[in-house]
């Protein structure tokens, strides 16, 4: 129970690092040349995807179109 009245208490906090970790993941994968870290960047989106609270289907058809992006330039280059 102290754990969950935590989490309440710094969810904005917890949010904020998460996202911030997500958004420099992010920069590194378009930064370097290699697919590995891509793939792993393709990976932790889809699972984050599965725990969106929002699925319309703008917003799958948004992450359909990132996933393309990714896989037409797997390399990083824009």
């Amino acid at each position: 129970m102290d754990l969950i009245n935590w989490i309440m208490q710094n969810y904005q906090t917890i949010l904020s690092i998460f996202f911030g970790v997500v958004f420099v993941a992010s920069v590194i994968v378009r930064l370097t040349p290699t697919t590995k870290d891509d793939t792993a960047l393709r990976s932790i989106v889809s699972f984050l995807d599965n725990f969106s609270v929002v699925k319309t289907a703008d917003d799958k058809e948004v992450l359909e179109r990132a996933k393309k992006h990714l896989d037409a330039n797997p390399a990083g280059n824009a």
